[in-house]
């Protein structure tokens, strides 16, 4: 089946870029789901890029032959994914298309699924692990000194929930940069923007921010040794400590829930 003429890459004074007849006319359905899925598209193949404008909503309407009812709910569905930006009054943008941005709305999944949160440690456990080994075998000088001072910053903000949750973000993410690997760089800043909701659980309590603190304490020795197998190690023992006191949070809010249901 031939496939359907790309959109137009940007716009100048609200004109498309291009001849209308790049902009196919759905004809198999007029579903909002398509004329997404066909931006998406177009996307991929680098014909809309991160800061481009795209046409005015009645233009779209008119050169795919369908209602603006249609295209302003596609669009509203690619600004749910952040993959637009709407601006009143000046127009629809395709977004920097960052890793962590796309995925930001996703804290809203990660607040209700118990299941997605403890997956997600999973997943920090595989990727932050190879972080460790890699950073202790490539960690510089400078890198070595910023990651210290970021536990000394946590050690002096122990009793600030809020500050210390972003310090040990940094700290995560400063680990995964001494790795010197560029997409373990892009997978750990999606499990930093997803993560934000398990350490709000998590960090609240002080004897978890104590325990955390002495986890990056055995880290960064490990790092400063240029120890591969203690610096995984370290890491993994964090992680499994912050899973058990996860796994602790959602049970305690388990067992509330069922405090509250009437008897039977």
């Amino acid at each position: 089946m031939r496939r359907a003429p790309p959109l137009p890459a940007a716009v100048d004074d609200g004109t498309p870029v291009g001849r209308e007849t790049r902009f196919a006319v759905v004809t198999r359905s007029t579903l909002p789901e398509e004329i997404a899925n066909r931006m998406l598209t177009q996307i991929r193949e680098q014909e809309l890029r991160p800061g481009d404008k795209l046409p005015p909503e009645r233009d779209l309407a008119r050169m795919l032959d369908v209602s603006r009812p249609v295209v302003r709910e596609a669009l509203r569905a690619l600004a749910l994914m952040r993959v637009v930006d709407i601006r009143q009054g000046d127009g629809t943008y395709i977004t920097s298309l960052e890793p962590q941005h796309l995925v930001s709305h996703l804290d809203f999944v990660f607040s209700k699924d118990p299941v997605a949160l403890v997956q997600l440690l999973e997943a920090r456990r595989v990727v932050e692990a190879g972080n460790a080994r890699l950073a202790a075998t490539r960690i510089d000088g400078p890198a070595l000194a910023a990651l210290e001072a970021l536990v000394a910053e946590l050690e002096a903000c122990v009793d600030d929930p809020d500050r210390f949750r972003e310090l040990d973000i940094e700290l995560h993410t400063a680990v995964c940069a001494a790795a010197d690997n560029f997409l373990l760089l892009q997978f750990m800043s999606i499990l930093a923007a997803l993560g934000r909701v398990s350490r709000e659980r998590t960090g609240g309590v002080r004897a978890v921010r104590e325990s955390s603190l002495g986890d990056h304490r055995r880290l960064l020795e490990a790092l400063r040794a240029h120890d591969p197998d203690a610096a995984e190690r370290a890491m993994l023992d964090h992680l499994d400590r912050v899973a058990d006191g996860l796994r602790s949070t959602i049970d305690a809010g388990h067992a509330a829930r069922t405090a509250l249901e009437p008897s039977r």
